[in-house]
C-alpha cells in the first residue's frame, strides 16, 4: 500500500487520540477487549504502533493489559473525573504562579489576545443560540452552534497552553498535558453544549481574573485564580455528568 504514512511517533499519537476518543464516546465500552489484530485492521496499520499506543493508554489508566488476556477498556468514573479536575487545579495553579514570575511581555500580550478571542467566541455562540430563541447551547441544533463552539474550545485550550509554557517547567507542563489528554479534552467537547450562558460567561470572568493577576505579576493571585477556575469547572462537569442517563460513564 503506497499511501502516505505519518512518522511513527505521530502515528502512535494518532492511535492514542483515536482510541481515547472511542473510549470516551462509548464506541469502546468499559470491559471491552481491545485486540491488537482487530485494532491494526480497523486503523489500517501494523501491530507495532498499536502495541505502543496500548502501552501509553495503559499508563494513562484508560486500559489494563494482562498476559494472555490482552487489553481491556477501563472507562473513568465520575469520581475519577472529579479527582482529575482537583489535581489539575492544584498543578495548573502552580503553573500560573510560576508563569506570573516568568511570562514574557510578548506571551502576556498573546494571552490577552487569546482571552479576547475566547470572549468573542462565546458572544458569537450565544448570538446564534439566542437568534433561535434558545436559552442554552444544548437546545440549538448541532450545526448552528458547532463553528463558534469549536472555536471556543480551541482558544480555551490555547489560553491554558500559553500559561503552561510560560511557567518554564517542562516536567510540570508534561504532567498537566497528560491530564488533559486523559480526560479533559474529550469531556470538554461533550459538556460545552450543556453550559448555560451564565456558566460560559463565568468561564470568561475566570479567565479575565487570571489574565489580570498575571499582568500584575502577582504570583499568589495567579495561582488562586487558576485553582478556583479549574476546581469550579470540575464541579460543573461532575454535576452535568451526574444528571445524564447512565452516569457511571461519559455520555455518547
Amino acid at each position: 500500500m503506497d499511501r502516505a504514512r505519518p512518522a511513527t511517533e505521530e502515528l502512535v499519537q494518532h492511535l492514542v487520540d483515536s482510541i481515547s476518543a472511542k473510549i470516551f464516546n462509548g464506541a469502546y465500552a468499559p470491559g471491552q477487549k481491545l485486540r491488537q489484530e482487530a485494532l491494526a485492521e480497523e486503523f489500517d496499520v501494523s501491530r507495532t504502533p498499536v502495541r505502543e499506543a496500548l502501552r501509553q493508554l495503559e499508563i494513562k489508566g484508560l486500559i489494563v493489559q494482562q498476559p494472555r488476556y490482552g487489553a481491556t477498556v477501563v472507562a473513568p468514573t465520575i469520581k475519577d473525573i472529579g479527582a482529575n479536575y482537583w489535581l489539575r487545579g492544584e498543578l495548573e495553579g502552580m503553573a500560573a504562579e510560576l508563569a506570573a514570575r516568568w511570562i514574557s511581555d510578548a506571551d502576556l500580550k498573546r494571552l490577552q489576545a487569546v482571552h479576547a478571542e475566547c470572549a468573542d467566541a462565546v458572544s458569537a455562540l450565544y448570538a446564534e443560540v439566542n437568534a433561535g430563541n434558545a436559552a442554552a447551547p444544548r437546545q440549538a441544533g448541532p450545526r448552528q452552534a458547532a463553528a463558534p463552539m469549536q472555536h471556543w474550545v480551541v482558544k480555551n485550550q490555547e489560553f491554558h497552553a500559553l500559561i503552561f509554557r510560560a511557567a518554564g517547567n517542562p516536567s510540570l507542563e508534561r504532567i498537566i498535558r497528560d491530564l488533559h489528554t486523559d480526560y479533559t479534552k474529550n469531556i470538554l467537547n461533550m459538556t460545552v453544549l450543556g453550559m448555560y450562558e451564565n456558566r460560559m460567561k463565568k468561564n470568561i470572568e475566570h479567565h479575565a481574573a487570571i489574565v489580570q493577576a498575571l499582568t500584575a505579576r502577582d504570583a499568589a493571585a495567579s495561582r488562586a485564580a487558576m485553582r478556583a477556575h479549574i476546581h469550579e469547572s470540575g464541579e460543573f462537569v461532575v454535576e452535568w455528568l451526574q444528571k445524564r442517563p447512565q452516569s457511571r460513564k461519559p455520555p455518547r
